[in-house]
């Protein structure tokens, strides 16, 4: 299988759609600065489109938008558009940004507090942590 890794940048905010089966794909562009610069000093830039099949689609769509750095990797295909070359890349893995991790402790960190003041809430018995005087009279068994 012909295999192709890349590390740039999102060009735009991935866009989402699902199949008539039913299964989600996610496509979006990386760019990818040239190494070298041209005759005038500038570097120009290579664009990848990508696509995204099944559940990693909307993890893809969650976690990058456009500016987002992104490393995939993934078989291509070479073909045209408006008569220019152009690569294709079917993503078969890719790494989360960096700030992922943040984003994931951040969401849990919500979703504990959420929950726990929801049990506060609703659980009438539920105290600060201070001993509870109750008589054996009191016990039902």
């Amino acid at each position: 299988m012909r295999q192709i890794t890349i590390s740039g940048n999102v060009g735009k905010d991935p866009l989402l759609n699902t199949t008539q089966s039913g299964m989600q794909v996610a496509n979006f562009s990386v760019a990818v600065r040239q190494t070298r610069p041209d005759d005038n000093g500038n570097y120009g830039t290579d664009w990848f489109r990508c696509s995204v099949w099944g559940k990693r689609a909307g993890t893809i769509g969650n976690y990058y938008h456009k500016g987002s750095h992104v490393t995939i990797t993934g078989s291509f295909e070479l073909g045209e558009y408006n008569g220019n070359p152009q690569l294709g890349v079917n993503v078969t893995d890719f790494d989360l940004p960096d700030n992922s991790n943040n984003n994931r402790q951040n969401n849990e960190q919500r979703q504990n507090q959420n929950q726990h003041s929801s049990n506060d809430q609703q659980d009438p018995f539920r105290n600060s942590g201070d001993q509870i005087d109750i008589s054996d009279d009191d016990l039902p068994f």
